[in-house]
């Protein structure tokens, strides 16, 4: 794979367009978008080409706000766009939250595995929207727990988290230590997934590889590789990884796309 175009310009510059070049040269089965900040479902129609089978979930309520896509080649059994499979005395209290009408969840059913694409609540500065972050976590942890149980399959976690877990996954991790996104209690919480049985799938293939994913649009951070790596895919089976990749050569956004290869 080239850094760049054969016009000279780097992924996504004014005369090419991101997504077809990510989709031709690496040839996903499956592309999860988040934050699509869009209440137009036909504004992926022009992918339809590549990926017959799409799901979005829109936030219902603010306009140009969260959103999430999942889009594959295969078609799913079944996808959902909530957490309602499962009753909030099982997976606790999730009903009156915010994040139900956000647009931040789909879940996709295959026969080998099940597949899910979220974006996670941002705490926000001072962190002011701690309490709804917490809760997000908790029904996500214990959805992840009842959905294993159900089917008996390999589950993938991908998309946005928001969160740097370790200190390696920052630029700068004093100065950021009560910043949202590198938070005690977030980190805390991304630890508890793992503790629940699921696998950082970038960290577990380069345990010592500094990375980032997303970079502020300001002080020319991308180009000073000054980032963080909340972008994640995590799995309930290590020993179907292949291959792990943060695709920093793709531009057009403030995050840059991430890759796994998994043996299904």
């Amino acid at each position: 794979m080239t850094n760049k175009l054969k016009n000279g310009e780097k992924k996504g510059g004014p005369t090419n367009n991101v997504l077809t070049a990510l989709i031709e040269e690496q040839q996903p089965d499956i592309l999860c978008f988040q934050e699509l900040k869009t209440q137009n479902p036909g504004d992926l129609g022009f992918l339809r080409q590549y990926y017959p089978h799409i799901t979005m979930n829109l936030s219902k309520d603010k306009k140009g706000y969260s959103g999430v896509a999942f889009l594959s080649k295969d078609k799913p059994e079944w996808t959902e766009t909530d957490f309602t499979r499962y009753p909030e005395e099982v997976i606790g209290d999730y009903g009156e939250h915010e994040f139900t009408q956000e647009g931040r969840i789909v879940i996709a059913k295959f026969p080998s595995s099940i597949v899910i694409t979220v974006y996670t609540p941002n705490a926000q500065p001072n962190l002011a929207r701690m309490t709804e972050r917490i809760a997000w976590e908790q029904t996500l942890r214990m959805y992840m727990i009842e959905i294993q149980r159900e089917f008996d399959l390999p589950v993938i976690l991908c998309g946005d988290l928001n969160c740097a877990p370790q200190e390696i996954d920052i630029h700068n991790p004093k100065s950021n230590r009560k910043s949202p996104g590198f938070s005690d209690q977030e980190r805390s919480e991304f630890q508890n997934m793992i503790d629940s049985g699921l696998v950082d799938s970038f960290r577990f293939q380069n345990p010592d590889r500094i990375a980032y994913s997303y970079f502020s649009n300001f002080a020319k951070s991308r180009e000073r590789n000054v980032g963080w790596r909340i972008d994640h895919i995590l799995v309930s089976r290590s020993d179907l990884i292949r291959r792990t990749e943060i695709l920093g050569e793709y531009f057009g956004s403030d995050h840059v796309p991430i890759l796994i290869d998994l043996e299904l």
